[in-house]
């Protein structure tokens, strides 16, 4: 069962900011169904790959977030992206091992360190498991979309030309949509899976059911 709420974050709970850029290795996984090389970026956590699943073990104080004046920012949550050549859609089934607030797992979209948006299953300070997102263009747009009452749920990005649309699902078969939004960088886009354990000693999430269209 998915409750739908609309109310927006002012989180200011992590004001370290770093650039992602250690531990950088290419994989190459057909089983995923991605006709790319996937980047897997750990920063010191841990990513590691089945036939058809992605399951990574977020350390604490890992984070992709910007607050809404910019004043604080974090980029060092665990990764494995790819960067598409051409309009997409990426969906995967999102399992997470909720511990503590802001524990999260997400699909993302990135340009640069200050133009990205994330799709997110989070633990919310309410102690509610449910779906956020955050659209950065150097500040940070944050929204609250559901509670979600189990650990798993389906998530969903599509890009047409510069326009990337948000989408949810409880089964993986009927799609609701929640945020549309532009990202216009003169870098290549990338996208792919994140975990997040700002507060929490680890953060395990992993993604399965992975379906990638272009």
């Amino acid at each position: 069962m998915v409750k739908v709420i609309n109310t927006f974050l002012g989180l200011g709970f992590f004001t370290a900011s770093f650039i992602a850029n250690a531990d950088q290795t290419i994989e190459n996984h057909d089983g995923l169904g991605i006709p790319y090389e996937l980047i897997s970026l750990a920063n010191e956590s841990t990513i590691s790959f089945s036939e058809d699943k992605i399951t990574i073990l977020a350390k604490k104080g890992t984070d992709l977030y910007t607050n809404a004046d910019g004043s604080s920012s974090a980029d060092n949550a665990p990764r494995v992206f790819f960067q598409p050549k051409s309009d997409f859609t990426l969906s995967a089934k999102v399992t997470a091992d909720f511990t503590k607030a802001y524990d999260g797992g997400a699909l993302f979209v990135y340009a640069d360190t200050d133009n990205w948006a994330k799709f997110l299953f989070e633990r919310f300070k309410s102690g509610d498991n449910g779906i956020a997102s955050t659209v950065t263009k150097t500040t940070g747009d944050d929204t609250y979309h559901n509670l979600v009452s189990d650990n798993e749920i389906y998530l969903r990005i599509t890009r047409k030309d510069n326009s990337m649309t948000l989408f949810y699902s409880d089964d993986g078969q009927d799609w609701l949509y929640r945020r549309s939004f532009s990202l216009k960088s003169t870098k290549p886009i990338k996208v792919g899976f994140l975990a997040q354990s700002p507060i929490s000693t680890s953060h395990k999430v992993v993604y399965s059911d992975i379906h990638f269209n272009q």
